[in-house]
This record gives structure tokens, C-alpha cells and sequence, in this order.
């Protein structure tokens, strides 16, 4: 019991900003408790992401949610019972390592672990190919066939040279890298137009999500009409609009594209019933597009329910009422060393050079009908949940993204054991993912680039503490 307690004290920083107090709970500065005070926990260690919110008051259940996304789903009846026929993955977590993002990987293989590469295959217009689902489908439980044979899918990393001949201001160089991805037409089993394209995305963190939840919409919608006023968010006259778990309209806050609105139909939501197929009652359809489902008739085999449901299904409400409580309680880990000189003058910088005008520092939640410990709190995720055109080179269907949360992002490689950034982990650093920065935030980048060596260092200390 001695160890057990030395090792909970060793992981979480009773003093984050490294004073000398004996006094526990010494008052932090706001910014401290980036998810506000019911929301943030103070641990640096390589667990930082798996963590239960202060105002979770259900822990059992947050445990048994927590369960369905570690486990891997299998074939047939019974615990953890209910995979394929088709599907993407086995596991949530083999996606999010850590509970994490996925990392940037050479060689497509959805059996490796901390892989998280969601794959599309779409018309050049940027709308998703008829015949297959939205997230390509890879996988499949003998004797059915995937719409494409994940052997036939080729990344290659592209040596990119920007503008400015890949140097800073003060002469340093730095490298960029950009993916270019096809699929082997041998390797598609489903109809697809001869022009067909091929774009990857990586997962997006877990934590904090509940919180995000709890922004009110009105205050997205004031947000982006200050961002255009000020020339920001060009090409994107209207909020993207999704419908919630009510079939309401509601505007779009999840995922690259803002495609999800509420967290109860968001990603995570979505997830587990796509990704491993399981079906549960207000999901007792496949994911799957009636081309595959007519292809594997005319195999002779069973699709009976496929497209039109099931009376029985795999997951119980009640488990995925378990999965949210879990989904919406996971912590964010406390800023870290923020009274630093060195990452002060970092956040003068970020402040100065004009990052804030879309990752935005701070938000007020509102009423959380579903968590509402996490009412009317302070956070601190820095981003609008707008979307943006960073003018990317080959950027594939998200030429518009959503500005990612920085909260945590410093802990990402003890986490996770990766630093992957940007919507296809294209960036390996901090500075490269700044240095990708161009449309509608050139002029950040251009600062930036300009700064002398001290000062980027400073402000990725700064990014590194938040």
C-alpha cells in the first residue's frame, strides 16, 4: 500500500508551478485548471489522458464505459461478442494510443497498434464515392470480403519545400513533409469512378471532449461572426450544421470537418457502433453502403437485416450509456510550469503574433443537462471549433479544418509516444505544425518564421505547458 501510494504522489503534481509551498492547496492562477476546476486533474505522467474528472459521480460506470474502449470486440455471441461482418478496426484504442491521437505511419496495417489512419476514397469535388462508407472499410470476418484490400493502400511521405526555401528569417532550416495516398484499383472489390481520389485522416484526442460538449451554441455563433468581421473563416459563409441525437440541427463542433454537433452523436458515439460494427438499439444497422451489401448477395451470402435492422443487437443500451459517461468524464491534464520566464515570454508571443484570433484561449460552459458537474467553468482548450483554410499543400478533403484544442498537447509523446500533428499528422514538431500555417493565417506564420531562435523556442515551451 506504501508503494501504491508513493506512485500516485510521484504522477500527480500537487505543485504545478513548481513552488516551494508546503501548503497543498496553494491557490493557482486560473489558467492552471484548463478544465476548469471540475474538469482538470493534476497529473504529468504517461496515464495524464486516461484520467476521471472531478465532476464524474458515477466512477463505476465511468469504469465499465472505460472497459468497452479498451477491449478488443471479437465474432459471435457474448462478452465483447458482436464484430464485423465488416469493419475498420477491432478496438477503440488501438486507434487511440494512450487515449490519445493515433501517430503518422509509413505503411498502412490496421492490426498495428497506435495506427489510427482513417482512410477516404472520394470524387474530386471532395464528396465520398457512392460505394463505399465515409471511413473505408478494410476488414472482414471470413467469408465476407472489404470493399478494399488494406494491402493495396500506399502513403508516401513527399519532401515539400515552402516559399521561403524551408529557412527561417535568421537562416536555421527546417523540413516539411506532406502525404500523397492511393489504393491499387486491383485492391477494390466495389465499383469506383476511374478519376477516384484517396485522402487519410488520424484520430482525434479523447479527453476534454465533455467539456467542449458544454460550450453553449450561442457562443460558437457569436465567435464566428467576430472571426468574420475581422476577414477571418473566408469560404465559409454558414456554421456547418449536423443534426444531434434528436435529429435537430445543430451547429457542427466534432471531427476536422465540424461534420458532429453534440458529443451524444459525435465521434466517439459514432465510433463504436462504425468502426467495429457492433450493433446496439438506436443503431441495429450495419454501416455498410447497399453496393457492398448487393456485392456480397451476389455471393450467396447471408445480408438478411443488413440495411434494415435487427431485432436483436450486440450492445445494450445500457452499456453505451456506460461508453458516454466514460466519453464526456475524461479528465485534462492541468497546465504545467505556466510561471515559467521562459514560457511567459512564450505566451506574450503567441499572444502578440495574432494565434489567439483562432485558437482561442478560453470558454464558459454553460448548463450540462448530461454532466453537470461540468457547468459554468472556465476552460482552457485554445481553439474557436471553427474552421479555417490553412491553404495546405495537398491538404485532401479537408482543405478546411477545424482549429484543433492545444490543451495537453505537451504531454502527447509520454502519452502516446508520438508528437504527429495537423489533421494527417503530417507535422512531427510544434514548429512544424506552425510552419504548415498558411491561407487564412500566413501572416502568423511569417511572424513567426521571423522570430529569432529564443523566441520560437519560447513559444513552444509555451505550446509545451499548456
Amino acid at each position: 500500500m506504501l508503494l501504491a501510494f508513493s506512485t500516485i504522489l510521484a504522477s500527480c503534481d500537487r505543485k504545478p508551478n513548481g513552488g516551494n509551498s508546503s501548503n497543498p492547496e496553494e491557490e493557482l492562477s486560473e489558467e492552471y485548471y484548463t478544465g476548469g476546476k471540475t474538469g482538470t486533474v493534476f497529473n504529468r505522467a504517461s496515464n495524464a489522458f486516461e484520467q476521471v474528472a472531478p465532476a464524474v459521480t458515477d466512477y463505476m460506470a465511468f469504469k465499465r464505459g472505460e472497459k468497452l474502449f479498451e477491449q478488443s470486440f471479437v465474432t459471435g455471441d457474448g462478452p465483447a461478442g458482436g464484430l464485423g461482418p465488416v469493419y475498420i478496426r477491432t478496438s477503440c484504442e488501438t486507434c487511440h494510443p494512450g487515449y490519445g491521437r493515433s501517430r503518422r505511419v509509413d505503411k498502412f496495417d490496421s492490426n498495428e497498434y497506435g495506427n489510427g489512419y482513417l482512410v477516404m476514397i472520394h470524387n474530386p469535388d471532395g464528396s465520398i464515392c457512392q460505394s463505399f462508407t465515409t471511413m473505408l472499410q478494410t476488414r472482414a470476418v471470413e467469408p465476407y470480403l472489404p470493399p478494399v484490400d488494406e494491402s493495396g493502400i500506399r502513403i508516401n511521405w513527399i519532401e515539400h519545400t515552402d516559399e521561403y526555401g524551408n529557412k527561417y528569417a535568421d537562416g536555421e532550416t527546417y523540413s516539411l513533409i506532406y502525404p500523397e495516398v492511393t489504393i491499387d484499383r486491383s485492391a477494390i472489390l466495389l465499383d469506383v469512378p476511374s478519376d477516384y481520389q484517396v485522402s487519410i485522416e488520424g484520430t482525434i484526442g479523447i479527453f476534454g471532449t465533455g467539456l467542449l460538449d458544454a460550450i453553449p451554441e450561442d457562443s460558437i455563433i457569436e465567435r464566428h461572426l467576430h472571426e468574420q468581421s475581422r476577414g477571418y473563416c473566408q469560404g465559409v459563409s454558414t456554421l456547418p450544421y449536423a443534426l444531434d441525437e434528436n435529429g435537430e440541427a445543430k451547429v457542427g463542433r466534432y471531427t476536422y470537418g465540424c461534420t458532429r454537433s453534440t458529443l451524444q452523436n459525435g465521434p466517439g458515439s459514432n465510433a463504436l457502433w462504425n468502426i467495429t460494427n457492433v450493433t446496439r438499439p438506436d443503431r441495429n444497422y450495419l454501416y455498410a453502403t447497399t453496393a457492398w451489401i448487393e456485392k456480397m448477395a451476389e455471393m450467396g451470402l447471408d445480408t438478411l437485416g443488413f440495411a434494415g435492422g435487427f431485432e436483436k443487437t450486440e450492445m445494450t443500451m445500457e452499456e453505451f450509456d456506460d461508453f458516454m459517461i466514460w466519453h464526456r468524464g475524461l479528465a485534462v491534464p492541468a497546465a504545467r510550469d505556466l510561471d515559467n520566464p521562459i514560457v511567459q515570454q512564450g505566451k506574450e508571443l503567441f499572444y502578440s503574433i495574432g494565434c489567439t484570433a483562432c485558437h482561442k484561449p478560453s470558454w464558459t460552459t454553460g448548463y450540462d443537462k448530461h454532466m453537470p458537474g461540468f457547468s459554468y467553468q472556465k476552460i482552457w482548450p485554445y481553439t474557436d471549433l471553427l474552421r479555417h483554410d490553412l491553404g495546405m499543400k495537398n491538404p485532401g478533403l479537408r482543405q478546411k479544418c477545424r482549429t484543433t484544442p492545444l490543451w495537453g498537447k505537451g504531454l502527447m509523446y509520454q502519452c502516446t509516444g508520438a508528437n504527429d500533428m495537423l489533421h494527417d499528422m503530417r507535422a512531427r514538431t510544434f514548429e512544424e505544425a506552425i510552419l504548415w500555417h498558411g491561407g487564412e493565417a500566413q501572416q502568423c506564420k511569417e511572424s513567426f518564421r521571423n522570430l529569432s531562435k529564443s523566441e520560437r523556442d519560447a513559444l513552444v515551451k509555451f505550446l509545451e505547458a499548456i
